[in-house]
């Protein structure tokens, strides 16, 4: 497979709005929420958009507050639709409490503005601990459970959607290996390799069927484990998906193993992904690959500098874990 991807730092990916250049009439209406005039704030580091997020602090008290005028639209509308998913999810989940949302006008249009608890916390995989990922594991099997009670009409879709129905992503490795070029990130595989590699993505739309409404974007960053008791609260509710039970938990699996956790008990002893078809999982991890691949190739955003290095550290570690599952 060549040289190791060097570990990437997920809590510095971030380009953040500062609480300064928030409008005056949506500070003001966070101080509400905060019951006291904001001393401090302390940004978040990770994430890939450059909506405002972060912990604002009075002293006393306080909150992790996202905020994004309609001027911006893509986070703005993620906003919103997190706030929807949140309000249908049952009470007590390992979930960030929300405690308010509203919206504020302003020149830049509407802002859409959440209010959430603080969880005092640290991002896992900083290193990855079999604790950690234990915790996790807890969490989501909880949520599974939960979000099966919820009608399937409250998903964005199927997980397969802009996947495995998207020719620029799904016959990526087809297009590649006729070219005879791979991009330098991508491992030094023949166009045999490639082929299968291919043919694993040609059956990800059967591989990807199932009613299990799931996160559609776990990853360590959108985790936080609580310090005082270590439980895992996951957090960004807004690409909600129907697909297989076990997709969000093989996953989050590809950075804990790239992080020196060994996934095969995981997978074996795992409720979520016990009875996976192993083809299918590969099937995933595949298109998968293909999207991070895909949008790792284009050019890199001023808005996002990370999110394309993301997507090619992401490529480079599941094709590693494909190998050592299928050509060891």
């Amino acid at each position: 497979m060549g040289t190791q991807p060097e570990v990437f730092d997920y809590t510095r990916t971030s380009r953040r709005r500062e609480w300064s250049t928030l409008p005056e009439s949506v500070r003001s209406r966070i101080e509400v929420q905060l019951g006291s005039t904001v001393r401090s704030t302390v940004l978040a580091g990770g994430g890939f958009t450059p909506g405002f997020a972060a912990i604002v602090e009075s002293g006393e008290h306080s909150l992790f507050v996202k905020a994004a005028p309609s001027s911006d639209k893509f986070i703005h509308d993620a906003y919103v639709r997190e706030q929807a998913v949140l309000e249908l999810l049952p009470p007590h989940l390992p979930v960030p409490h929300l405690r308010a949302a509203f919206t504020a006008d302003d020149d830049d249009g509407a802002w859409q503005v959440l209010c959430f608890e603080t969880i005092h916390g640290y991002m896992p995989g900083t290193p990855w601990t079999e604790a950690d990922l234990g915790s996790i594991h807890e969490s989501l099997v909880t949520i599974q459970d939960a979000l099966a009670g919820l009608p399937r009409g409250v998903t964005g879709g199927p997980m397969a959607a802009g996947l495995s129905d998207d020719p620029e992503v799904s016959s990526i490795f087809h297009r590649l290996g006729a070219s005879g070029g791979l991009p330098d990130f991508l491992p030094p595989w023949t166009a045999g390799r490639l082929s299968e590699l291919q043919a694993l993505c040609n059956r990800s739309a059967d591989a990807l069927k199932g009613d299990a409404i799931l996160h559609n974007d776990l990853r360590a960053d959108n985790v936080i484990i609580q310090r005082s008791d270590n439980r895992a609260f996951v957090c960004d509710w807004n690409f909600l998906a129907h697909g297989p039970a076990w997709a969000d938990w093989i996953g989050l699996l590809v950075y804990a193993r790239h992080g020196g956790i060994d996934p095969r008990p995981w997978l074996r002893d795992s409720p979520l992904s016990a009875a996976a078809d192993p083809d299918d999982v590969d099937s995933w991890l595949a298109v998968l690959a293909a999207y991070m691949t895909h949008y790792g190739m284009q050019p890199d955003l001023r808005s996002s500098p990370m999110l394309r290095a993301h997507g090619r550290f992401t490529a480079r570690i599941i094709l590693d874990w494909i190998a050592e599952r299928r050509w060891p």
